[in-house]
């Protein structure tokens, strides 16, 4: 994805049509778990999935690794909001509590676009009845490995 195609706010900016297009449409994974933009701005992007009983371990949480998934694409896409072309090169994930509800979403903020690399923060959160949780937190380093433009 290209920096300067993803210019603009809102759900309906060709930025985020964008990101729909390649990020979600473009990804069989992304497809299935059935993750949703949520909201879209250059620098921060939020993003929701249902959590469905398939999502969830043995104890009826939503399991770490569609935790990861969901820390792992926000950041990405937030970075590429802004840097153009990138891919995860390493990122540091804490589990806050359990995440129990209907409803997962993130938020990636972009804390330094450099030109090699961005750093992000992501948050994921339970959502259960009106109750928005806290449930994990992760700092990731975005690799820039297209043109920015």
């Amino acid at each position: 994805m290209s920096g300067a195609d993803l210019a603009g706010p809102g759900l309906e900016s060709e930025g985020a049509q964008r990101l729909i297009t390649l990020g979600l449409e473009g990804s069989a994974y992304s497809r299935w778990i059935g993750v949703r933009l949520r909201s879209f701005e250059e620098g921060t992007v939020e993003i929701e999935l249902d959590l469905r009983a398939d999502l969830t371990q043995h104890h009826g949480q939503a399991h770490g690794a569609v935790i990861g998934y969901l820390a792992d694409t926000v950041s990405a896409w937030a970075a590429a909001s802004l840097a153009g072309d990138v891919v995860t090169a390493e990122y540091k994930l804490n589990f806050l509590t359990a995440a129990r509800g209907e409803l997962l979403w993130a938020r990636g903020e972009v804390l330094r676009a450099g030109k090699r690399q961005v750093i992000v923060r992501s948050d994921v959160y339970a959502v259960s009845g009106a109750q928005d949780t806290h449930v994990a937190t992760a700092l990731a380093t975005i690799a820039v490995i297209g043109p920015r433009s």
